[in-house]
């Protein structure tokens, strides 16, 4: 009996699907290049989502220090970069220490004009120096120079705010999936 083309694509899906809750793997769908969809970069900040198709990542090392860059946006008006200090999956709270580089990230973002970033320098008349806002990069799949997955959260920092003592910031999250060809 031959099935309407519907109802076969149905029971093929249920099949799958009976078959990967019963511990066999599913079957993985073949593809030569990745597509279009697969590679994006959001990001969310006071209100506004914007997405940008122009990103690009990579592996860096200093010594024995192993990083990873991200970049999105090519223009000096407008672009965002991730630096997260550490290769592999995990969460990567914000730099809290000037002095700290392993297992941690900083953001630095520039939009309207203006800088915003992670942390800042403040000067103030009782005390100055570092300041970081809380958050985190959190990279969910990495694999080595071919495809970097994950989200980002925290606050962003003026960092042409003339009072500068001040710790205001505002919120900042996105997510990202990028795939090299």
């Amino acid at each position: 009996m031959r099935l309407p083309l519907p109802t076969f694509v149905a029971a093929a899906a249920l099949a799958v699907l009976l078959g990967a809750c019963q511990g066999r793997p599913a079957p993985t769908p073949t593809t030569a290049a990745p597509a279009l969809a697969d590679n994006y970069f959001k990001v969310s900040f006071n209100g506004q989502t914007r997405t940008y198709a122009d990103v690009s990542f990579g592996d860096g090392q200093l010594g024995a220090l192993k990083s990873l860059h991200i970049a999105a946006g090519s223009t000096a008006d407008a672009y965002l970069t991730l630096d997260v200090f550490g290769r592999q999956a995990g969460t990567f709270p914000y730099r809290q220490a000037l002095s700290q580089y392993e297992g941690v990230s900083q953001a630095e973002y520039k939009i309207g004009g203006k800088v915003f970033a992670s942390y800042k320098a403040l000067v103030c008349p009782t005390s100055a120096g570092y300041y970081s806002t809380q958050g985190q990069v959190v990279i969910t799949e990495y694999v080595p120079g071919q495809r970097l997955r994950g989200t980002f959260a925290g606050a962003l920092l003026d960092q042409d705010d003339p009072d500068q003592c001040s710790k205001q910031a505002t919120p900042f999250s996105g997510e990202f999936c990028l795939t090299k060809n």
